[in-house]
C-alpha cells in the first residue's frame, strides 16, 4: 500500500490496476490489485494505467479512474513523469499559473506543445477501451463554455462529430461544442460504444446519508441512470458503502445504496449554497429510482 501521490511509472508498469483504500488528497492510499480488466459493477474504486499522447506526439504514462467516464472530474487523468510528481488536468479550484508551469516542466514541454492531449486507458472496462481528448486544464469553478472534454470507447462507431461536456463540482454540465473524435482502429474487436448517461434536472430533494460512523444531510443536484451528485459540506469517503434516504417532493422516500466515486470541496458560491459535494454510483437496481428517472426532463437536452 502507498500514497496515491507517490505512485511511480515503475508501479504502474508492474501493476496496471490499483485499488483505492482510504484517505483523501495527499493522504489518499492505494494498493496494487491483481486485475487485468474492470467493470462498472465493481463495488470498489480502481485506477488504471493510462497512456497519454501530447500535441507534439510524445507519449507518457499515467493513470485515470476509468469506470465512470462521464466527466473529467470522475476520470481524473494524471501523467506520472519519470522524475516524480504528478501532472494533473483537473483541479477542484483555480491554481496559480506557476503551478501549471511547473507541471509542464515535469514533462519537458511548454504548454503549447502539451495540448490537446489524447489519452487511452490500458485496462478495459466491461470490454471497452476508454479513450478521450483533453483540450486544456479544467477547474471545477470554470463556468465558461470554452472547456471541451470527450471520453469515448475505442469502437469503430465512436468517430465523427461528438458533443463534449464537462461536469462541474455542483454536478451540472458546461455546454459542449462539437469536436472531432480521433479515428480508431476498425480491426479491434470485443468493444462497445460508451456513451454518457443523460443527467436530469431535479427539484431540490433533501437526502440523509450514512457511511459507517459518518452521518450527513445534503441536497440532490442531479441524477442519472448510474447515480447522482449530492451537494453537502460533509463529504464521505470514496471507499465504504453509502446508504441514502432521498426525500421526494411528493412526500415519498427512496432508500438507496452506492459508492462515492468522486468528492469535491469547491468554495461555496454564496453564504447559503455550497458547491461542495460528492458523486455517487448506485449499487443494485431500484424500480422506484427508475420510475423517478422516467418522470424527469433530460438536462443534457435542456
Amino acid at each position: 500500500m502507498k500514497r496515491l501521490v507517490d505512485l511511480t511509472i515503475e508501479d504502474l508498469t508492474a501493476t496496471p490496476v490499483w485499488r483505492y483504500e482510504d484517505g483523501t488528497g495527499d493522504d489518499a492510499l492505494v494498493a496494487p490489485a491483481n486485475r487485468d480488466s474492470l467493470s462498472r459493477a465493481d463495488d470498489q474504486v480502481f485506477l488504471a494505467a493510462t497512456e497519454f499522447t501530447l500535441a507534439d506526439a510524445s507519449k507518457h504514462l499515467g493513470f485515470c479512474f476509468p469506470v465512470d467516464d462521464s466527466g473529467i472530474d470522475y476520470l481524473q487523468p494524471v501523467i506520472v513523469p519519470p522524475r516524480g510528481g504528478h501532472v494533473r488536468f483537473w483541479f477542484g479550484g483555480p491554481v496559480p499559473p506557476e503551478v501549471l508551469s511547473e507541471q509542464w516542466k515535469a514533462v519537458g514541454r511548454p504548454a503549447e506543445e502539451v495540448f490537446p492531449v489524447n489519452f487511452r486507458c490500458l485496462v478495459p472496462v466491461d470490454g471497452s477501451i476508454v479513450i478521450g481528448v483533453i483540450p486544456h486544464v479544467e477547474f471545477s469553478e470554470d463556468a465558461s463554455p470554452a472547456g471541451d472534454f470527450d471520453a469515448l470507447s475505442d469502437s469503430p462507431a465512436a468517430t465523427g462529430q461528438v458533443a463534449s461536456r464537462i461536469r462541474l463540482a455542483d454536478g451540472s454540465f458546461l455546454p459542449g461544442r462539437p469536436i472531432k473524435a480521433r479515428s480508431v482502429s476498425k480491426s479491434r474487436t470485443n468493444t462497445d460504444e460508451r456513451r454518457n448517461a443523460p443527467r436530469h434536472k431535479v427539484e431540490e430533494m433533501t437526502v440523509e446519508f450514512s457511511q459507517e460512523a459518518l452521518r450527513g444531510t445534503g441536497v440532490v443536484a442531479n441524477i442519472s441512470s448510474g447515480g447522482m451528485f449530492v451537494r453537502t459540506p460533509r463529504i464521505p469517503g470514496t471507499g465504504p458503502l453509502l446508504r441514502l434516504t432521498v426525500h421526494l417532493p411528493e412526500g415519498r422516500t427512496l432508500f438507496l445504496t452506492g459508492n462515492v466515486v468522486r468528492s469535491g470541496a469547491a468554495p461555496a458560491l454564496s453564504t447559503s449554497v455550497t458547491s461542495a459535494g460528492f458523486g455517487l454510483r448506485l449499487s443494485g437496481d431500484s424500480p422506484d429510482y427508475a420510475k423517478l428517472l422516467s418522470q424527469l426532463p433530460d438536462k443534457s437536452k435542456a
